[in-house]
């Protein structure tokens, strides 16, 4: 890894945070160009797509799909074709684990249980053998956290299975995850973001919210301009109760994608994060015309917050007694194309009112 490289690849990482994939794309190719046989850049093709295609499209373009795996079969073959000539490279086994890993995540993502549990193993492998190889590769720890912390976290006899056989351990995990988020280079921010996820959602002990806005607060001061992390910072308030902030950068957030510096893509998020702090802030008139502004980007682009603000338009109007009106709008999201498996959530609402303790909710349902 020469200095001009590593230079490339942060400069990369940073352009991803930013969602300017172009620039990320460049930088990646330019430290290609360097050294076309060494791995490292052609995991950042690879990642590039994989947040593109999750946070950007919302799991909405599947043509992403195919690129992505086409970049990360790319990264695997030439990462294993370096380690071939330079036997125990930590580097090159720090990129063999975060390319099987991603796409394990992939995988897990479309449901391909038995792929993504392989590609999970090999992760496993290769980051274990880094962190053996020098124990102060912090960036490998972020992946051994992982999968230790949700492993152990896995309820019933699964976790019992993690623990047994596969090594989950949810103590060990945690620290190692908070260790990239001190000290790693590569899986900084990552790590950080992980560190909110377990804050807001862990029930054995870890939630922390007041934590993890702390540490949302310092991801978006790095990175400003980024619509992915400031609907991240939105998520964080609410979480943490913090409604009238929330509702405030909620607005921040519209606003910011109808002046066109967020992109338009942006468009049926907005209003399905004004729309759902509208409605625990106890406004669901606005907040049904939040929803039913997400819910007309569906006519020009298959959305996943569109059809998601369509079913939350329908779970106002059942809180607002309108169950004639609830009905159409389920109707109508359980018959868009799903690829985000909301019908399941949808569908108990066709049967009964949506409505009750439970709603709103979180944002998303996943």
């Amino acid at each position: 890894m020469t200095s001009e490289m590593d230079r490339l690849l942060m400069d990369g990482i940073d352009a991803i945070y930013r969602m300017d994939f172009k620039a990320a794309d460049e930088s990646a190719a330019w430290a290609i160009a360097l050294d076309p046989a060494y791995p490292h850049a052609y995991l950042g093709q690879a990642m590039a797509d994989l947040i593109r295609f999750s946070y950007s499209t919302e799991q909405s373009d599947q043509a992403l799909i195919a690129s992505f795996d086409e970049k990360i079969a790319r990264t695997i073959i030439a990462g294993g074709a370096w380690l071939k000539t330079h036997p125990g490279d930590v580097d090159a086994l720090l990129v063999m684990g975060s390319a099987h890993g991603s796409a394990g995540k992939m995988a897990l993502a479309r449901r391909q249980w038995l792929k993504s549990f392989r590609h999970g193993r090999a992760a496993m492998s290769y980051i274990r053998e880094a962190i053996k190889a020098d124990p102060e590769m912090y960036d490998a720890y972020l992946g051994q956290g992982m999968f230790d912390y949700y492993m152990a976290t896995i309820p019933n006899f699964a976790g019992w299975l993690a623990k047994t056989m596969l090594g989950g351990d949810r103590a060990r995990g945690l620290q190692e995850i908070r260790l990239a988020a001190e000290k790693g280079r590569y899986t900084k921010t990552a790590a950080q973001l992980i560190l909110v996820e377990i804050h807001t959602e862990d029930v054995l002990g870890e939630r922390d919210p007041a934590k993890a806005l702390q540490l949302m607060r310092e991801v978006t001061a790095r990175y400003p301009d980024s619509a992915m992390l400031h609907s991240a910072l939105v998520i964080t308030l609410y979480k943490d109760g913090r409604i009238e902030e929330a509702l405030r950068e909620a607005q921040e957030y519209k606003s910011r994608v109808e002046l066109g510096h967020y992109a338009r893509t942006e468009k049926a998020k907005c209003h399905a994060l004004l729309g759902t702090t509208l409605w625990v802030a106890g406004d669901s008139v606005r907040a049904l015309e939040e929803f039913r502004a997400g819910a007309d980007v569906r006519k020009t682009v298959n959305d996943r917050w569109a059809v998601w603000s369509l079913a939350r338009a329908g779970q106002v109007l059942d809180a607002l007694g309108r169950r004639a009106e609830a009905l159409e709008a389920y109707r109508t999201a359980y018959a868009e194309p799903d690829h985000w498996d909301y019908r399941e959530l949808i569908k108990p609402c066709l049967s009964k009112p949506c409505v009750g303790a439970d709603y709103p909710g979180h944002f998303s349902a996943y």
